[in-house]
């Protein structure tokens, strides 16, 4: 057994997916729907805070499998989520091999809250 079979927490993703956008082009869409077991590590305000500006909340997930690219939809913790850097696929061996992304809060106003909720 891996340790990502007893990830504690749960997240969703929307795979990417394209659609007609009613001009005979595509337009980025919301496609199958995965629930994944994932560890979650918050990251800090980059330097932008120290000026009075804040950051939306980010975290760094580490899952097995992570089926979305960059700017791809992510429910976690009641909240809808970014992904807002491309995930990575750190290979080992088939039982150590894992995928990190970087994921942010969708709405932020400058509250720590989004502004839809």
């Amino acid at each position: 057994m891996g340790i990502f079979d007893r990830a504690p927490l749960e997240l969703v993703v929307y795979e990417f997916a394209e659609g007609d956008d009613g001009y005979g082009g595509t337009i980025p869409v919301r496609g199958k729907r995965h629930v994944l077991r994932v560890f979650a590590q918050p990251i800090d305000a980059d330097d932008n805070s120290s000026q009075g500006w804040t950051e939306p909340g980010r975290y760094k997930i580490l899952a097995r499998d992570f089926p979305t690219f960059r700017w791809g939809e992510v429910e976690f913790e009641g909240r809808k989520w970014t992904v807002s850097e491309y995930p990575r696929k750190h290979r080992g061996s088939r039982r150590t091999r894992f995928v990190s992304a970087v994921i942010e809060r969708r709405g932020s106003h400058g509250l720590g809250t989004p502004a839809n909720e």
